[in-house]
């Protein structure tokens, strides 16, 4: 099951749903967010605050993800909270929602150039969405090389050169200015240009990528990717992900462990191509990014996604999975193969307990 340079989880030794996910001593009061029972997630006293949730359709998945992020808000109110929703089905009391469809008056911006001094600027910006599209679109090779060209070239005419680090700071082009482009070179007879416009017509006729992006300042923002193509959605949520990382980044390490800023994603399926994920999980930590990142199918989880989560949340599977599951979140297969829905098996840092999801309809109704 895991390859040689893979490091297998620690061994799970289940507790009573008495104990505490803390360091704290048993007379010490419960601290953190109640994920049910008396079973406590606290991401400040653990290694970092990522979690990786698994659970198969009708299992309280989503039920449990809007609990903690509801007691997120709750119980941090100075954490921003980031939720993508693929489904439209994350909806929670007091948040900000930016739904995304062909007529919606904003959208996100893959061009917004990382004004990193040492990893920024618009060539590798150029790069960064270049490599995008070509997964998430199949851009042949002529077609990747030409996007890449017009890229820069789009910079280039809004005055951002990679020379010139002062200039990133403009408005950056979106995708109308590739769309006029990509035109103007069709019109000139370049056949390349107008197999590369086929291949984004999707992209320009839904418009998300050439309207202005919102400043999201509030503290809850959940970004509704329901009425998009999967293909579009995962552009979408690949980006904001991407400009996260880099702007937390920028503003630099944090003194304690927990977060500043929490992004959920329910569907890992939809991102399970791009880095962005794994970069988070990797330095997200260290500058103030937490990600909750869930599925229905531990094939759509990296290794170093659940390898590198000091939290981890087992809900019923389908039971072709339950083996796998089993071998890859360190818990025995029956435990994995009892549950029923709203019960998991949570794992934080070496300790593991079984418990009975507090769900947020229920967290609604008791106020």
């Amino acid at each position: 099951m895991f390859n040689k340079q893979q490091k297998p989880l620690p061994n799970a030794v289940l507790q009573a749903p008495k104990s505490l996910n803390s360091p704290l001593s048993e007379s010490s009061p419960p601290s953190g967010i109640l994920l049910g029972d008396n079973c406590y997630w606290n991401p400040g006293h653990l290694p970092n605050g990522h979690i990786v949730a698994i659970g198969a359709s009708g299992s309280g998945k989503t039920q449990t993800l809007k609990a903690i992020a509801y007691s997120l808000r709750q119980t941090y109110p100075d954490i921003q909270l980031f939720i993508i929703d693929f489904h439209g089905d994350q909806e929670i009391i007091g948040e900000t929602c930016y739904p995304l469809h062909m007529a919606s008056s904003h959208g996100i911006n893959p061009l917004i150039v990382n004004l990193d001094a040492e990893g920024g600027g618009p060539h590798l910006q150029a790069i960064a969405v270049t490599t995008t599209l070509k997964r998430s679109l199949q851009l042949g090779p002529n077609q990747e090389g030409l996007l890449l060209e017009i890229l820069q070239f789009c910079y280039n005419r809004r005055g951002i050169s990679q020379e010139q680090p002062t200039s990133w700071t403009r408005e950056a082009p979106n995708f109308t200015d590739l769309q006029q482009e990509i035109e103007s070179r069709v019109e000139s007879g370049c056949k390349e240009s107008q197999k590369l416009k086929l291949k984004l017509i999707a992209t320009f006729t839904y418009g998300v990528f050439c309207r202005p992006q919102p400043d999201f300042t509030e503290k809850h923002i959940r970004i509704d990717l329901s009425k998009l193509p999967p293909e579009i959605g995962a552009i979408a949520a690949e980006s904001l992900a991407w400009q996260l990382m880099n702007q937390h980044r920028l503003t630099g390490e944090i003194e304690g462990k927990l977060p500043r800023t929490y992004l959920f994603i329910d569907e890992a399926k939809e991102l399970r191509k791009s880095r962005a994920c794994d970069r988070i999980i990797a330095d997200g930590r260290k500058y103030g990014l937490g990600l909750v990142l869930a599925s229905q199918s531990e094939r759509h989880l990296s290794d170093d996604v659940i390898g590198n989560s000091s939290t981890k949340i087992v809900l019923p599977v389908d039971q072709s999975e339950v083996k796998r599951v089993a071998a890859k979140f360190r818990f025995a297969e029956k435990k994995v193969a009892e549950l029923v829905p709203l019960t998991a098996l949570c794992r934080f840092g070496k300790q593991a307990e079984v418990t009975s999801i507090f769900p947020y309809h229920r967290r609604v109704e008791d106020g």
